[in-house]
């Protein structure tokens, strides 16, 4: 009676600490319910309940058909674990049998169990129940479903022996697997002689087999687990790596943010990025042409991370090359477009907008691809948008032919370009920024500089967002003639 109880209550913490390996298995690892290690653990979870009723209800008559489900029950449930098991120990090591030799192995003796379990209260061919309330093994209890158990769960120690002895070359990259596997195959019957010595041998010997079979797959399950976990965190870190690398890179690539031109003392051009991710898609640039001529643009790529990044290095760069080399925004846009459209496979794309200012007359000759209308403010008016847009997105179709227009400035006039992250960030409420309220920093704070200015966009931004993180890249450039 001692030793049944103990062994009810091993029993049940083998239980305890399979289902805990579950929960971590499904919320932690994300596993999926069907992948092998889950399904492994929900057969061990139910064949040590089953186990752990058979053992209850044995020898009480009131409770004979229970003591059947149970017995049945832990039957079948053993050797659908087992086969699982293996199962797993096969796709590990990368061994590819045929799916003949899989359903031959495993399907067709599962199967030949589960029907010797449904009709043997009637055919008493693996187990009956007797007047006493007590199960009695039979033949094929000791011969087929012992059998097919044992090799299925003693099967770990002699792969895993193989691929650490004689198949040493033909181990997995996971090194670690193998030895935990044969450590786990030992630790079967390791369990159950102690176990024997501590309960004694006045039960069954086959009915106390889930034990020693689940705490050796709580060990296997939880050095799979761990090695998962640090093999996932070693990536983790390598990736955050490469992406600080490649963040530091994109911002070597953009030029200061508060360029200061020489022979042209009546401009200030001042920039901004904050990126959503460690590398983002938006990018803005300037350069002079020739002694006159001052080149400066904004632009957003789809999508997001590394692969916009990188979209957006290919466009920069050959923004430039072609405005050094055409006379028009329109003609570079042209040529950028056609360039970017060759073998995109991808879809990528970037809206865009391009201005030279000529700095002897401050007549800006612009083209607007598909991006954002820009926001003028001439000294003493209201703001208004540059409502023109002289062609569709870069990389959008290869025919694209863009148009320019031209605007005059002045003294005191200021041009704002920005990117959507600015007027799409959106609060709790699910509202957007929007244009107006863009407008409106721009007239709070028409006399500050440059800096001050996109430093206070951003920061109304952030205060209209109220805490939801930032989804987009916000990038702004602004332009203004000294008085």
């Amino acid at each position: 009676m001692i030793a049944d109880r103990l062994f009810l209550k091993l029993l049940f913490v083998a239980v305890v600490l399979l289902v805990v390996l579950f929960v971590n298995n499904i919320f932690l690892y994300k596993q999926k319910i069907t992948d092998l290690i889950s399904l492994m653990l929900i057969f061990g979870i139910v064949m040590c309940v089953f186990e752990f009723l058979w053992t209850a209800v044995d020898g009480r008559p009131q409770l004979k058909v229970l003591a059947y489900i149970s017995a049945c029950g832990y039957c079948l449930t053993f050797a659908v674990f087992a086969a699982y098991l293996n199962l797993y120990l096969i796709r590990r090591f990368g061994i590819r049998p045929k799916k003949i030799w899989l359903i031959v192995g495993y399907g067709v003796p599962v199967a030949i169990l589960a029907l010797l379990s449904i009709t043997t209260p009637w055919t008493r061919l693996l187990f009956f129940v007797g007047e006493d309330g007590v199960v009695q093994m039979r033949i094929l209890f000791d011969t087929f479903f012992q059998g097919l158990v044992y090799l299925y769960v003693f099967s770990p120690l002699f792969i895993a022996a193989y691929f650490l002895t004689l198949g040493k070359h033909k181990r997995p990259a996971e090194g670690e697997i193998p030895a935990s596997l044969f450590v786990f195959g030992a630790m079967v019957p390791i369990i159950y002689w102690i176990q024997l010595l501590i309960l004694g041998e006045g039960a069954d010997v086959y009915v106390e087999t889930a034990l020693p079979v689940s705490l050796a797959l709580v060990y296997l399950i939880t050095n799979v687990s761990t090695h998962t976990v640090l093999d996932t965190r070693a990536k983790v870190e390598a990736v955050e790596t490469d992406l600080r690398i490649a963040s530091k890179i994109q911002a070597d690539a953009l030029p200061p943010a508060a360029p200061e031109f020489a022979a042209h003392s009546q401009l200030e051009l001042r920039c901004s990025m904050h990126t959503a991710k460690e590398v983002g898609g938006d990018f803005y640039d300037y350069f002079p042409i020739d002694e006159n001529r001052i080149c400066f643009l904004i632009a957003d790529v789809s999508g997001k991370g590394t692969p916009a990044a990188l979209f957006m290095m290919t466009a920069k760069t050959m923004i430039k090359d072609y405005a050094l080399t055409h006379d028009t925004t329109s003609e570079i846009f042209t040529a950028v477009n056609a360039r970017l459209c060759e073998n995109n496979d991808e879809g990528m794309f970037a809206t865009a907008w391009i201005g030279i200012l000529d700095t002897r007359t401050m007549i800006l000759q612009y083209t607007n691809a598909g991006h954002n209308y820009p926001i003028l403010q001439r000294r003493g008016q209201a703001c208004e948008l540059i409502k023109t847009v002289h062609g569709m997105f870069l990389a959008g179709m290869d025919f694209t032919k863009y148009r320019q227009s031209e605007i005059q400035l002045a003294p005191g006039d200021r041009l704002l370009l920005y990117t959507d992250g600015v007027t799409e960030a959106h609060n709790r409420e699910n509202a957007l920024y929007g244009t107006d309220r863009l407008e409106k920093i721009l007239e709070n704070v028409k006399d500050a500089p440059g800096e001050e200015l996109l430093e206070s966009i951003f920061d109304d931004i952030n205060v209209f967002a109220e805490g939801v993180p930032q989804f987009d890249d916000i990038t702004m450039v602004v332009l203004t003639i000294k008085e």
